[in-house]
Formats: C-alpha cells, sequence, structure tokens
C-alpha cells in the first residue's frame, strides 16, 4: 500500500492541520493511506465511488467521512467531483475540551474510522442542506485563512477547525440510530465517567445490548473490552497528574477511578514499563 506523509502536501511542519481542494476525474482510481495523519473528506460537488479496501461506495455532494491513518482507499468514476481534504495529526483529537463526551464526535471521529480499518465503511455523515452550506462558509474561511497566512492564522485555522468539528459532530448525533450510534453513545458516557465506577451491566443499558453484546461490539471496534478501555483513559489521566501535581500515588490513583492503590500500581507498571513513583521521578528528571 502507498502511504503518504502529511509532509507531502504540507510546508507548515508546525501546524497539524492541512486543507486543499481536490478534483478527481474518471480514470482517477489510485488507493493509498497516510502516513502520519487522518483525513476528513468533505463531498462539495459531483459524485463518485469511494473505495475502501476491496469494496467501494457511491459519494455525493453532502457527504462527510474520516479516514485514519491505517485505512487503504481512493476513488473511482468520478463525476465532477469537487471534495475538501482536511488533514489533521489524529493527537488534536485528544484536545478537543468536551466535545469528545458528545456521541456524534466519538461515532464519526472516532469509531467509524476505527470501524473502517477493521471491517469495512460503515457510511459516514450526510449532511442536510442547511448545514451543508454552513460547511462550505466554513471550509471557504478556513481556506482563505489558511492560504493567506495572515496575522494570526493558525490559531484562526484551529479554531475554525474546532467550530467544524463541534458542528459535524451534532449533525451525526441527529442521524437515524445505528449500532455505531450505540457504539458511540457508550463511549462518550465512558469519555465522561471514567473516573466512577462503570460496571458492563450500566454500559449495556445505555446502548441497549445484551453485555455480551457490548463487549462484542466494542471489541469489534476498538480492539479492547469496555474495561481495558476504561483502565486506559484512567492510566492516561494518572500520567498527567503524575507529572503535572504533587499529590501522592494513592490520592492520584482515588481520583483516577482506583480504589486499590496496589492495583493501580501494578496496572501502571503493566502499561508504563515502571512504577508510578519511578515514572514521577522520571518525568521531574527531563524537566531539568
Amino acid at each position: 500500500m502507498i502511504r503518504f506523509p502529511m509532509s507531502l502536501f504540507s510546508s507548515h511542519s508546525d501546524f497539524p492541520i492541512h486543507l486543499q481542494y481536490g478534483q478527481h476525474s474518471a480514470d482517477d482510481c489510485y488507493m493509498h493511506g497516510h502516513e502520519d495523519y487522518f483525513e476528513m473528506v468533505v463531498v462539495l460537488e459531483g459524485r463518485a465511488e469511494h473505495l475502501v479496501g476491496e469494496d467501494s461506495y457511491k459519494i455525493s455532494a453532502g457527504d462527510v467521512f474520516v479516514i485514519n491513518s491505517s485505512t487503504e482507499h481512493g476513488f473511482k468514476s468520478a463525476d465532477k467531483i469537487v471534495i475538501c481534504n482536511i488533514m489533521f495529526k489524529p493527537e488534536i483529537l485528544g484536545q478537543m475540551f468536551n466535545i469528545a463526551e458528545t456521541e456524534g464526535f466519538q461515532a464519526l471521529f472516532i469509531l467509524e474510522p476505527q470501524f473502517t480499518q477493521n471491517h469495512r465503511f460503515s457510511g459516514g455523515l450526510r449532511l442536510p442542506a442547511e448545514s451543508f452550506v454552513q460547511v462550505r462558509m466554513l471550509i471557504e474561511q478556513m481556506m482563505e485563512e489558511y492560504n493567506r497566512c495572515g496575522e494570526g492564522w493558525q490559531t484562526l485555522v484551529y479554531a475554525d477547525f474546532l467550530r467544524l468539528c463541534v458542528l459535524l459532530s451534532s449533525n451525526y448525533s441527529a442521524q437515524p440510530e445505528t449500532d455505531i450510534m450505540r457504539l458511540s453513545r457508550t463511549k462518550a458516557y465512558i469519555e465522561k465517567h471514567f473516573c466512577e465506577e462503570i460496571s458492563n451491566a450500566v454500559l449495556a443499558d445505555i446502548a441497549g445490548y445484551s453485555e455480551r453484546q457490548l463487549i462484542r461490539l466494542f471489541r469489534s471496534a476498538m480492539d479492547m473490552t469496555p474495561k481495558n478501555y476504561i483502565n486506559s483513559l484512567r492510566i492516561h489521566k494518572s500520567r498527567h497528574l503524575l507529572r503535572s501535581t504533587g499529590l501522592s500515588v494513592g490520592e492520584i490513583a482515588w481520583q483516577c477511578g482506583f480504589n486499590d492503590q496496589n492495583y493501580f500500581s501494578r496496572l501502571f507498571r503493566r502499561n508504563a514499563g515502571m512504577s508510578p513513583t519511578d515514572f514521577r521521578n522520571k518525568a521531574a528528571e527531563s524537566r531539568g
């Protein structure tokens, strides 16, 4: 598989977003992957077939989908299609504040790309006419700011990208319910409450599945069980607290949802390759 780095398209190596318009001809059928970025595709005009792995799906104006860095895709049978490619580094998805706690965000930016990678393309977002007009106007504004590179352009583009993510997430949440939406509702709940006690029974009730169905579908989409995902979020938060606060290891374990400090320490060592105390000391040494 041909994989393109973001640097091939962007000359701004210190900025995690790149925008460009794309037009594809009928015989433009190359398959490719992304080396170090995700790609949001907004279809502005025309129609085509979107190739994902060995499958193909019809797309047209108003369709929006996100492809991660591990999925091979391309286009064929293009008919006057114009798209906007918004390439972005995946780490900025972790800097979205409380939008990450919404169903639409989890569906469009996290679960859809992951599900596409592991299984098959599951549809993306179809914008209603009014929202499509808003999205086009916002893209035009972003493109002008990005190409002009005026004073504060990076802040303006980044702010508009966040606004676009909110708008698209809101529209995704309004779509008819699917398995992706049920799982995204579950995942959004986890993002908001992972420091609390969360059982599979509670998550299954939120999704409307049996516990067995929930675990199977969640593992299918995320490559891990709900419990393991919750623990990964807790460990991630504990790393931040160890680096940035003077709280004791026991206090950090409690704040991150662990009632047993010994269990927390074992899990942390398994994840980080060292104890919480050693991690804190190493972080302090690296700061000088």
